[in-house]
């Protein structure tokens, strides 16, 4: 029983000791990482919304004229 013990105790305290070491890199590299995105990734985005928005207000505006030119179409040729 006392083998057990000592054996999870053991345990605890490496598992412990990894966190700590994790917690201790972690800590030592943020200060490596960009803490703002590069302007260049903020134009892309917003070249790529800007697109979306233009396709989606062509889409939308060129549907209608589709439903209405359908009839249209149908009307003229009977």
């Amino acid at each position: 029983m006392d083998e057990n013990w000592y054996a999870a105790e053991q345990e605890v305290r490496d598992r412990l000791t990894e966190a700590r070491a994790a917690a201790r890199l972690r800590t030592l590299t943020r200060g490596l990482r960009p803490e703002v995105r590069p302007p260049h990734f903020v134009r892309a985005a917003v070249i790529r919304l800007v697109g979306w928005v233009l396709t989606r207000a062509v889409e939308l505006s060129s549907a209608p004229s589709r439903r209405v030119a359908n009839p249209r179409a149908v009307t003229k040729r009977g």
